[in-house]
């Protein structure tokens, strides 16, 4: 079989015309960034309004910058949370309702390339949604306060958590035999996911007296837990960098046997990152299992191995 590469990979060529065809595709993005627009216009006027009626501030562009930046990053993250699931909920589901799946499975292509060409083509309209939120993030960059390193920081956590979500989205849709239940469990999860992690900590919060993380231990653990909210590590990141600390990494004043320790530990952001890549690995490595034809299976070949031989046939003996 002609192995291909990604760009040449015919799902990919053919989700990615159909995908960019017709009007949907500029619903879809008109809607994003008039979203995000809208939301950072009000966010702009009531900080004007608000500071406009004390002294004059030297500061007052560096935080209007600053929130400008937060409010497009967060309105992003939530939108492409939310529309990540959406591109791919549909990818398999959508072949077993129009008949096509046993086509598609039946084709000399891999099961690997039909999930990466599944996954390339709702990543590549991701990407799309992404680039196009860079002018009004660029907006912060006219009043001061942000730094390049944050817009890189926040870009890139943009990209990976439309990568764990359409990975989501490309799992249950190899799961369910509907879209729209696909789509529910896929954006459900999701959901889930993003209020989940802050209710637990609260609950831990409450378990375990005020703060969870006052030692080492719940440092290490609660602090780690934390890191898995895409919200959480970008915030904690975007402090971190406020205060000086180092894109990479920074030092963790905590107590190990009432002994006072500094522990340098991985940005937030970094932690996040690779958790969502692990994630998305392993969601893409199962729906590629599952879309593996059930004949070829090694269970089923490992049968056929261990089955005794079928005795002759006698059809054509006899007098």
């Amino acid at each position: 079989m002609k192995r291909t590469n990604l760009a040449s990979n015919p799902v990919l060529v053919k989700e990615l015309r159909g995908r960019m065809r017709g009007n949907r595709a500029m619903y879809i993005l008109t809607g994003y960034l008039s979203i995000i627009g809208v939301v950072t216009l009000l966010v702009y006027l009531a900080m004007v309004n608000t500071m406009s009626f004390g002294a004059p501030d030297p500061g007052l562009g560096s935080r209007v910058g600053k929130s400008i930046f937060i409010t497009v990053m967060c309105v992003s993250l939530l939108q492409v949370c939310i529309i990540s699931p959406a591109l791919t909920a549909g990818s398999i589901a959508g072949e077993r309702e129009r008949q096509s799946y046993d086509l598609l499975v039946t084709t000399l292509l891999s099961p690997w390339q039909i999930a990466l060409g599944k996954l390339g083509s709702a990543l590549a309209f991701a990407l799309l949604l992404n680039l196009a939120v860079l002018p009004l993030a660029g907006l912060s960059f006219l009043f001061g306060g942000v730094t390049f390193v944050e817009l890189l920081i926040g870009m890139v956590g943009l990209l990976v958590s439309a990568i764990l979500c359409a990975a989501v989205g490309l799992f249950w849709s190899s799961v369910m035999k509907t879209t729209q239940g696909a789509l529910v469990v896929a954006q459900g999860l999701v959901l889930l996911w993003l209020a989940g992690i802050p209710f637990l900590y609260i609950i831990a919060a409450a378990l375990f007296g005020g703060n969870p993380s006052n030692n080492l231990g719940g440092v290490l653990i609660f602090g780690g837990f934390l890191c898995l909210h895409p919200f959480i590590a970008l915030g904690i990141t975007a402090v971190q960098l406020a205060a000086g600390e180092s894109p990479l990494w920074f030092m963790l004043s905590t107590r190990f046997n009432d002994v006072p320790l500094e522990l340098p530990l991985p940005s937030p952001w970094l932690i996040y990152v690779g958790f969502a890549i692990i994630v998305t690995l392993v969601l893409v490595a199962w729906s590629v299992r599952l879309l593996t034809p059930t004949g070829y299976t090694r269970r089923e070949q490992r049968q056929q191995r261990q089955a005794p031989p079928a005795p002759p046939s006698e059809v054509g003996s006899g007098g």
